[in-house]
């Protein structure tokens, strides 16, 4: 395991100051992913992004032998323990915040105080399991890839012709991780269940009403946790923390100065943990 410090202007690397994130990117991405909206909080976080085992890293795999459909929550929870400091908040974004999510409904007490899920990955309570949502999902998985690409490039994306993107969007593909894929229809399909009915810690869910793949709307679902949030937005899209940066910081602010008091101001930090 190896670490990389990332600090802003008025960062404060000492341990122990302000409020601590773990981060947890969706499939195919990095820890580079919280950037815009680590700047956009400001001041009073100590971030520490984890880079999945379904980053977009050469070389990784999301096959686990001994039981895939448990492989996101333990990932996470053998991330956590690692950890220099103890988490007060945790954050995931798309498939991550699917990790997120399985790991506050599957442990007794998630030793976390809030936790806030952008654009999770849910399937309606009323929808049962069928070929074609199975296919739906295999298809939005490459969109999601692709819609990426474009958020990360933002303005400039505009400057590149269609078939450049295509082709930029086909090596992105290239770097999915080998079982993403099944991991990804197992999750999806695992939820909603009903032990999200059990999980009482404090979570903010948004999502965008545009964004009609594995997420959007479907996110009103999670309404069944008893201490959850659901914020949906017609103008959000499924990259809103980069695209949205500003606007969702502001609702992270506003929701965690709520269920997290922050001990005493601070610089923000990210540190990147592989």
């Amino acid at each position: 395991m190896t670490w990389r410090l990332l600090t802003t202007p008025g960062a404060d690397p000492a341990p122990g100051r302000g409020r601590v994130v773990a981060a947890v990117h969706g499939l195919a991405d990095n820890g580079t992913t919280w950037h815009d909206l680590a700047a956009a909080l400001g001041a009073g976080y100590r971030w520490y992004v984890v880079d999945a085992p379904w980053s977009a890293d050469s070389g990784r795999s999301l096959v686990d032998r001994a039981n895939p459909s448990e492989g996101p929550a333990r990932w996470l929870r053998q991330t956590l323990a690692a950890l220099p400091e103890p988490v007060d908040i945790l954050v995931g974004h798309s498939f991550g915040a699917n990790a997120v999510l399985d790991h506050l409904a599957t442990r007794p007490e998630p030793a976390v105080r809030a936790a806030v899920l952008l654009a999770p990955l849910v399937r309606p309570a009323e929808r049962a399991p069928h070929p074609v949502l199975i296919a739906r999902t295999r298809a939005a998985i490459r969109q999601v890839v692709s819609d990426g690409l474009r958020a990360r490039l933002g303005p400039r994306a505009a400057q590149v012709a269609d078939d450049v993107l295509a082709a930029m969007a086909d090596k992105a593909l290239q770097r999915v991780p080998d079982g993403a894929a099944e991991v990804v229809l197992d999750r999806l399909l695992a939820t909603p269940r009903p032990a999200l009915g059990q999980v009482g810690t404090p979570t903010l869910v948004l999502a965008g009403r545009g964004d009609q793949r594995l997420a959007g709307v479907r996110a009103s679902s999670l309404a069944v946790m008893p201490a959850v949030d659901v914020r949906i937005h017609r103008h959000y899209g499924h990259f809103c923390h980069i695209t949205q940066a500003t606007e969702v910081a502001a609702e992270c602010a506003e929701f965690l100065d709520r269920v997290v008091p922050a001990p005493a101001p601070t610089g923000p930090i990210m540190e990147v943990y592989v």
